[in-house]
């Protein structure tokens, strides 16, 4: 469901936080509505249901959660290889908050066990969004395969939020730092030395 109106934006990014503060099944409709200062009524009148309500949530954050992590960045420096550094730089800073609780989306995925819920499609649809960001600064970096090294990243970037969570430490993400780098550097230097191979 596509939020339209302002009124709907905003309740379905006061359920987002709340699914996100208290899970899923455990908020309720009551609790949501109450959160959000309307009726059950009005609740099931914008949305339909309790599923449409969490699928508007997680459309109202693919967005900006997406742009958190990348806007700091591209900020920062226009260097697309200092950009996928930057990624994993902003990641540790993020998981240090008290409020870091993992990724909404992850979580998301686990608690919605039937793999045709609607939220999936958002779900699949924010994790690629982001792998495709770091797939176009992978290939200007000059990166052998862009692809490879996209799917790497997200692989490092998801470890990360679930081994911070677990640990409640920021030290995963301090390390995964080094293995992004490390990633980086060998698809770019594998592309460097094959272009040499070619034009010897």
């Amino acid at each position: 469901m596509v939020c339209v109106t302002a009124e709907d934006a905003r309740i379905a990014g006061v359920a987002a936080d709340q699914f996100h503060e208290h899970g899923i099944t455990a908020t309720g409709v009551e609790a949501l509505s109450r959160a959000a200062g309307i009726s059950k009524r009005t609740l099931y009148q914008r949305f339909g249901s309790k599923d449409g309500l969490i699928v508007a949530a997680y459309d109202a954050l693919d967005v900006p959660v997406f742009e958190m992590f990348t806007l700091p960045v591209e900020a920062q420096t226009g260097d697309p290889r200092e950009q996928l550094l930057g990624f994993f730089v902003r990641l540790e800073a993020l998981v240090r908050s008290p409020q870091f609780r993992g990724c909404p989306f992850t979580n998301a995925a686990a608690e919605l066990a039937d793999p045709k819920h609607p939220a999936h499609t958002v779900i699949r649809r924010h994790k690629e969004r982001i792998r495709r960001w770091l797939r176009g600064r992978a290939r200007a970096a000059g990166a052998a395969n862009p692809d490879q090294l996209s799917r790497q990243l997200m692989l490092v970037f998801a470890g990360v939020q679930s081994q911070a969570l677990l640990e409640h430490s920021a030290r995963p993400a301090r390390d995964a730092y080094g293995l992004a780098q490390a990633l980086i550097d060998s698809a770019i230097e594998q592309e460097t030395g094959n272009g040499a191979k070619m034009r010897a």
